[in-house]
Formats: structure tokens, sequence, C-alpha cells
């Protein structure tokens, strides 16, 4: 069975988190962040970074409940019973293996459901990101054409303004794009890490029932 430090997921999650920390740090310390969200009047750049700090913090939780089933899977092969390890995700499948293998299958198909199928939530808000930078682009060159099609008659006095208000409508073009897509590709990363780790998971608790490595207690199923 393939070797994996029990706490291996949430470590790497954990060393993203500190480099995506440093990034933001360093762009407020420069005075970029505050710049780009201010210069959004929609908003929906905001909307856009609460939705990806949401999304990463529920990364983080699954990291470590992946990283906590890992580490449970010593305890659940060296048990005499696979219900000393009750709600674990090697405990449960060892509990319902049995001589029929299409059971056996659908014990299978469950397992990798619950490792990692809420893990497409995560990956749904990813694409949202992408829409949400798309609709940003969409409402900012709307911004900027309006403010093109209400001058009727255009006259050296109103260039300035016409050019304010074009530049504000690129700008959130701009900026919700770069935000929406830079958030969906961090929040992408972080899923697939976590979709590796199940498959891994799911890949030793199977080895782990194949092998023959069920408790003793549960030999005689």
């Amino acid at each position: 069975m393939a070797q994996h430090s029990s706490l291996m997921t949430f470590l790497l999650w954990l060393q993203s988190l500190i480099v995506m920390l440093f990034a933001g740090w360093l762009l407020l310390d420069l005075g970029l962040l505050g710049k780009l969200l201010a210069e959004d009047v929609t908003r929906i750049s905001s909307v856009a970074l609460l939705l990806f700090i949401g999304s990463s913090a529920y990364c983080g939780y699954r990291a470590w409940w992946l990283s906590r089933e890992f580490d449970a899977l010593p305890r659940v092969r060296g048990s005499s019973s696979a219900a000393s390890q009750p709600g674990r995700l090697g405990s449960d499948y060892l509990q319902v293996l049995g001589p029929d293998d299409a059971e056996n299958a659908i014990a299978a198909e469950v397992l990798a459901e619950r490792a990692k199928g809420s893990h497409q939530t995560a990956w749904f808000l990813a694409g949202v990101l992408v829409k949400l930078g798309l609709l940003g682009t969409v409402v900012g060159f709307i911004l900027m054409l309006g403010s093109v099609s209400g001058l009727e008659n255009l006259d050296t006095s109103d260039i300035k303004e016409l050019m304010q208000q074009m530049t504000t409508g690129m700008g959130v073009a701009m900026n919700t794009t770069l935000v929406g897509l830079v958030c969906s590709m961090l929040l992408g990363g972080q899923c697939l890490l976590l979709d590796r780790a199940a498959d891994q998971l799911v890949v030793d608790t199977l080895c782990l029932g194949q092998l023959g490595e069920r408790p003793s207690g549960e030999s005689g199923r």
C-alpha cells in the first residue's frame, strides 16, 4: 500500500495558504489591491474575493479532514475490529465488505463519493469566479459605451469627462476579469490538491481491503 504522511495534504494546503497570504499582503502594502477594489464601482471584485476566501477556508477544512482520514488508516489496519474507528472512511468501508463482489463494488463507489464528492462544490465555485470576471467585463464595457452614447454633441469641454467615464468602465472590465481569473486559478489548484489526496485515500483504503488486511474480527464475514 502506498505510504502517505498523515498531515501531508493539510501541510501542502497550508504552504499554499502562506504563499497566497504573502502575495496578498504585498499587493496591499503596495496599494495595488486597495486601488483595484476602489476603481471597481460594481463591487464585483469584492464579491469575488470574499467568495474566494470562503472557498479557500472550506478547502482548508477538507485538507484537514483528509489528513485525519489518512492518519486513521494505520489504526484501522492494526485494530482488532473495524468498528473501533467509527465514522472513519476506512473503518466504514471494511465493515461492509463481504463475499459479494457486486456489493463490494457499490461500497467502493460510496467510498469514493464520500472521499471527494463534496469537492464538486469547490470546483463549481471556481467556475463561478471565472463567470464573475466575465460579468464584470460585460458591465465595464456597458459603462464605457454608455458614456459615449449619452453625448449628443461632443465638444472640447466634454472630452475630459468622456475620457474619465470610459476609463472607469475599462477599469471595471479589466480589474474584475483579473480578479476572477486569478482567484479561479488559485482555487482550482487547491481543488486539485484535494482531489489527488482523496484519490490516494481511496486507493489506500481499497488496498487495505483487497490485500486481506481487514481486522481479524471481520475476517469471518
